[in-house]
């Protein structure tokens, strides 16, 4: 009896000791949190713990924010509220990350319906007016602004077969760090459209997206207005875009002598282009030149849907498409595109870069026949579809730069236009302008990932957790009881 009393006495001990033990050990726990927590409040510390690190800004943002020397105010315009629904609430977030990493920014929030003069110096037209989540980036030491609407800070995918849209992309850090590089530039790029030989013009959507790039965009007419603008210069490019009608004698001088002063010119050809000497007689003083006829993709990896919607590679040892090649949310798509040709006999000054290229599979049909497999006479591949031409040399003892990049598409900025598309213009809209502010900010996916497994994967797995897991529990308990047992 008493040797019975003897250990349940020396149980109670144990038990009060592992008690003891585990209390201070949550005790211990409990503290260690707290002081954590305060340590974060207090230095005003956060972790992005997002899968694709959200309100992160960065290198290139942090280039913009270092580089800042002026005060920068973003004010955003938020009916009371709204700030903490989904769409608006991730954007404040991002915006106080950035105030936290410069001295130079502030954040304000306005609310219209209580302050609803305070955006009528930010409109172009009195019959405008700014929707909720509107951020407007403004300059105080130059009053230079830029607005962002809601819609300009996520990317939206249409479902047109069942007619619904779904916000599949954040793109707010690319559009606000775009925004105040624009409000800090002493010099916003101009792209001119040239005008008069039955050019295609730029969509809404495209005019649209290089605004939003930080450029300005003009017509330009070399017959009926003053050409004296037209001056050679990394701010000025001049877009040619699928040209039905050549060029006068002194239309082409005039071009002639903007590239070889320093002018950047962007040529967006097509696949049935007619006949136009003067406009190959200014591509080949480059070395560059459009082979007609149509095109095709035998490799089903390097099409989209249809023979003919080609999907192109980036090159991977070229700096302009650097940016693109780990982009997954972005692809480019170029419909019809025809080949852009590189000649032997070109000067040594100039330096020739191909950019995007299709697969070896590719061919170009050769008269009427427009069958999708090879046949004989047709031409193989792989073809040129964008290519860049530079040339160094001294005009009047100082040293310019010329430079031409001939695409062998229009409509994949028009009718077949992708983010993608828009995105690979811009890079070399960039390159043509030779500022080395390049920027290229993914947007980051807001959808939910899938993990995909394999029948082998399930069966493994399946063993693990409904097998080896339990028995391995259940073993441990069976060690555990015997050695307390036997104490």
């Amino acid at each position: 009896m008493n040797r019975l009393s003897f250990r349940s006495q020396n149980q109670r001990k144990k038990s009060l000791k592992y008690g003891g033990y585990a209390t201070v050990s949550t005790l211990v726990v409990l503290v260690a949190l707290i002081l954590i927590n305060v340590l974060f409040a207090e230095l005003d510390l956060t972790i992005d713990l997002t899968k694709e690190e959200l309100y992160t800004p960065g290198e290139q943002t942090m280039e913009i924010l270092n580089s800042l020397e002026d005060d920068i105010v973003i004010y955003g315009l938020y009916n009371t509220g709204t700030e903490t629904n989904d769409l608006n609430a991730k954007v404040i977030l991002l915006v106080n990350e950035y105030c936290d990493l410069s001295k130079h920014l502030s954040f304000k929030t306005i609310d219209p319906l209580k302050d609803p003069t305070f955006a009528n110096r930010f409109l172009m037209d009195d019959s405008e007016s700014f929707a909720n989540g509107t951020l407007i980036v403004e300059n105080q030491a130059t009053g230079k602004f830029k607005t962002l609407p809601l819609n300009n800070l996520y990317e939206v995918t249409t479902d047109y077969q069942y007619l619904t849209r779904t916000v599949t992309g954040f793109s707010a850090e690319e559009a606000l760090s775009t925004a105040i590089q624009y409000v800090s530039m002493t010099q916003t790029p101009v792209l001119y459209q040239l005008q008069g030989h039955s050019e295609t013009l730029l969509s809404d959507g495209f005019l649209d997206y290089l605004s939003y790039s930080n450029y300005d965009t003009k017509e330009l007419n070399l017959v009926t207005e003053n050409i004296n603008e037209l001056e050679a210069n990394v701010a000025t490019v001049v877009l040619v875009n699928n040209p039905r009608q050549d060029l006068s004698e002194g239309e082409y001088q005039t071009l002639l002598n903007y590239m070889e002063n320093g002018g950047r010119m962007l040529y967006l050809a097509s696949y049935d282009s007619p006949e136009l000497p003067n406009f190959s007689r200014l591509l080949s003083r480059y070395g560059l030149g459009v082979q007609p006829g149509l095109m095709v993709e035998t490799d089903e990896n390097y099409y989209y849907q249809y023979p003919q919607m080609i999907l192109p590679i980036l090159s991977t040892d070229s700096e302009i498409t650097s940016y693109m090649l780990n982009d997954s949310n972005n692809y480019a798509l170029m419909v019809l595109p025809a080949s852009i040709t590189v000649s032997d006999q070109i000067s040594s000054r100039i330096k020739i870069d191909s950019l995007v290229t299709t697969s070896a599979g590719a061919i170009i049909k050769q008269g009427t026949n427009e069958a999708v497999v090879y046949e004989e006479g047709d031409i193989t591949g792989p073809f040129n579809l964008v290519v860049a031409a530079e040339e160094e040399k001294t005009v009047n003892n100082q040293n310019v730069t010329s430079k031409l990049v001939v695409v062998g598409n229009s409509e994949y900025i028009n009718t077949y236009a992708t983010t993608g598309n828009y995105k690979l213009t811009t890079i070399i809209c960039d390159y043509l302008q030779d500022t080395g502010d390049q920027l290229y900010i993914s947007t980051k996916s807001l959808e939910e990932g899938m993990i995909e497994t394999s029948n082998m994967d399930f069966v493994v797995w399946g063993l693990v957790f409904i097998v080896l897991v339990p028995a391995i529990i259940i073993i441990a308990g069976i060690v555990t009881y015997s050695r307390r047992k036997h104490r």
